[in-house]
């Protein structure tokens, strides 16, 4: 089951982008971000793919709309860091992209596509877009049914207004 506008938003802790100084992967909890502001979850199927590339570049071309908004923006895929950093790095997101490796976030928010429906890969996040406001509660989500289509323009900016 996937969360719903004003459900409570279920606590999470994720690794992100690579620390050199510390030589690990630095971690992202939903509830401490939320101290600061707002999130907007973007989750994704796979790194390395052309939809998945047109909605986080989305997200980085247009960064200033959500943090004029007072914005958090996380994308989020059920894949290991390792996975998930040189791709992040080559378009240079501006954003944290948290691996969701164990799959229990993508569950939790927006629920896992059928190997049938991605690329014939195992359990890979569903598209979505879930936004928090600063109390904890859901006050948009998309999710999209198929994993070739990124989300609208006008789903982000709802998304972004919910909680802005």
């Amino acid at each position: 089951m996937t969360v719903g506008v004003r459900d409570e938003a279920p606590d999470f802790e994720l690794p992100g982008r690579f620390d050199r100084d510390s030589g690990h992967y630095r971690r992202h909890r939903l509830s401490a971000s939320l101290e600061d502001g707002p999130v907007i979850l973007h989750f994704f199927p796979a790194p390395f793919t052309s939809t998945c590339e047109e909605q986080m570049c989305a997200v980085r071309d247009n960064v200033d709309s959500y943090l004029d908004a007072g914005v958090t923006v996380w994308g989020i895929t059920a894949h290991a860091p390792s996975i998930i950093r040189p791709w992040a790095r080559r378009h240079r997101f501006g954003v944290p992209i948290l691996a969701d490796y164990d799959r229990g976030v993508s569950l939790a928010y927006v629920g896992l596509y059928e190997p049938r429906e991605h690329l014939g890969v195992a359990l890979c996040s569903k598209r979505g877009v879930i936004a928090i406001g600063s109390e904890g509660v859901v006050r948009h989500v998309w999710i999209g049914d198929d994993p070739d289509i990124a989300p609208p323009e006008d789903e982000i900016t709802q998304a972004i207004s919910s909680v802005a």
